[in-house]
C-alpha cells in the first residue's frame, strides 16, 4: 500500500508568514497608540495640576495683597525686570508658615528666569521675606521648573497694561492677568487666569 504525505508548499508558508507579520504589526501599532495616548494624558494631567497649583498660590497671595499709600514698605509691582525676566512683587497678608513676617504681612516675589540646573530651560522661583528686607535678604526657592513663558497684565479698572509700579501709580491694580506656557509631551500648552485684587488701601 502506497502512503501519500502532503506538506505545505512554499507559497502557503510565505502566505502564513505574511499574514502573521501583518497581524503583529497591527497589534503593535494599536499597542503603541494606546501607550502614547496614555503617556500624553498623564503628561497633560501633570501639566494641568502644576498650572492649577501655581494659579492657586499666586491667586491666594494677590487676593491678600496689602498696600498702603505713602508706606514705602508695602508694594505691588510686576512686569519685566532689568534681566528681561517676568516678575511679580507684592506685599501680602497671605504668607506661609515659614515666612519671615512683620505683623502678618510679607513681601513675596515671583520670577521666571533661566534654570541653572537644566540647560535652555526656565524655572519659576518664589521668595518671601519681611517688609523690611534690608535686615534679611529673602531666599529664592525653585517653585516650578519647565515653565516656558509667563506673561502678566495689569488693569486699573479701565485699561490693561504690561507693567505695574505702585511707586508711580500710588495704588495697586484692580485685576491681574497671569498667563503661563507649559510644555506637555513636546507641545506648549497655554494657561491663563485673571484675579481680582481686593487690596487693602489707605484713602
Amino acid at each position: 500500500m502506497k502512503s501519500t504525505q502532503k506538506g505545505f508548499t512554499l507559497i502557503e508558508v510565505l502566505l502564513a508568514v505574511t499574514i502573521t507579520a501583518i497581524l503583529l504589526v497591527t497589534v503593535y501599532g494599536v499597542f503603541t497608540s494606546v501607550s502614547n495616548a496614555r503617556n500624553r494624558i498623564e503628561a497633560e494631567g501633570e501639566g494641568y495640576h502644576q498650572a492649577r497649583v501655581i494659579f492657586d498660590r499666586i491667586g491666594r497671595e494677590m487676593r491678600g495683597a496689602y498696600y498702603l499709600k505713602g508706606n514705602k514698605d508695602t508694594t505691588f509691582k510686576g512686569g519685566i525686570d532689568e534681566q528681561r525676566n517676568p516678575f511679580l512683587f507684592l506685599s501680602t497678608t497671605a504668607t506661609t508658615p515659614q515666612g519671615e513676617r512683620l505683623e502678618g504681612v510679607a513681601l513675596v516675589r515671583y520670577r521666571l528666569r533661566k534654570d541653572e540646573q537644566a540647560e535652555d530651560k526656565m524655572v519659576l522661583t518664589r521668595s518671601e521675606g519681611p517688609l523690611d528686607q534690608e535686615t534679611q535678604a529673602p531666599r529664592e526657592y525653585r517653585l516650578a521648573p519647565g515653565i516656558e513663558a509667563m506673561r502678566l497684565r495689569f488693569s486699573d479698572g479701565e485699561t490693561w497694561q504690561e507693567s505695574w509700579d505702585s511707586d508711580n501709580s500710588n495704588a495697586a491694580p484692580v485685576m491681574v492677568e497671569v498667563a503661563l506656557e507649559i510644555r506637555l509631551d513636546g507641545t506648549v500648552v497655554p494657561f491663563r487666569s485673571i484675579f481680582e485684587i481686593p487690596v487693602l488701601q489707605a484713602p
